[in-house]
């Protein structure tokens, strides 16, 4: 982590500059030369996150880019800091204007928010609350191929909450949408931040009550229950995914 103790984790198209072969972060003076699209300090760590330009085709000698998803995957002491950093640098880039009278943003002086220069409106950072579950079916649980989230593995279904709804209506909802089927009741299992660009997950365990499966086209390529002794490519260690797949949480 001495990347991060000399101030700076520094990210370019949502991957994070390390030192090659290893998690440790590069810190600011290895991405010299680049634009740099942002860089603020994240509170209350203390530790600037900046945005570069260009691409991640190339890094500087000794470096490489990474995605945070590995720093979760090897439970990185840094993965959380990375993923607030992300996450912010995310919101920011989406905030540059106000909401209410389109004027620009400033940085407010003590909180983690901006501020508009004209009207004085307060802007937070927004987090996209969403939920993934397993359900359950006579010892076999149902996994599915999402046709748009890296098609040839096979996952828990998962989707956004959406305004007026609790979590464990929106994981009904989901998966009768999604597969036709419904679930009797719904058990909170964990949590995990995935700054993807701003995604909060909420994972969840349902049995199956009735329904045979019916799928959404534009959203499940396939989905099948399978035996947790005998499962198929599945996302990588350190994902909620995985954990929840596993019977870990």
């Amino acid at each position: 982590m001495k990347g991060a103790a000399s101030g700076a984790l520094c990210f370019c198209d949502g991957q994070l500059l390390v030192r090659a072969g290893t998690l440790e972060p590069a810190g600011e003076e290895a991405g010299g030369g680049r634009e740099v699209l942002d860089s603020f300090v994240v509170k209350p760590q203390g530790v600037r996150a900046v945005a570069l330009g260009g691409t991640t085709e190339d890094a500087p000698a000794g470096h490489e880019w990474l995605r945070v998803r590995r720093l979760i995957a090897d439970e990185s002491p840094l993965a959380a800091l990375a993923c607030r950093a992300l996450g912010l640098l995310n919101w920011r880039a989406a905030h540059a204007y106000c909401g209410v009278c389109g004027e620009p943003l400033e940085d407010h002086p003590a909180e983690m928010a901006r501020r508009c220069t004209a009207c004085g409106h307060m802007a937070y950072p927004a987090i996209s609350p969403a939920v993934i579950v397993r359900v359950e079916k006579e010892g076999e649980i149902l996994l599915a191929r999402h046709v748009q989230r890296i098609p040839d593995l096979y996952t828990c279904l998962a989707g956004y909450l959406e305004v007026g709804e609790s979590a464990e209506d929106g994981v009904r909802r989901e998966v009768r949408e999604e597969t036709g089927l419904e679930v009797g009741d719904v058990v909170y299992a964990g949590s995990q931040p995935w700054p993807y660009p701003n995604q909060l997950m909420l994972a969840f365990k349902a049995r199956w009550a009735s329904g045979e499966l019916a799928l959404q086209a534009d959203e499940i390529a396939e989905a099948r229950w399978f035996d947790p002794a005998d499962l198929p490519a599945i996302p990588p260690p350190g994902s909620v995914a995985y954990r929840l797949i596993h019977g870990l949480i």
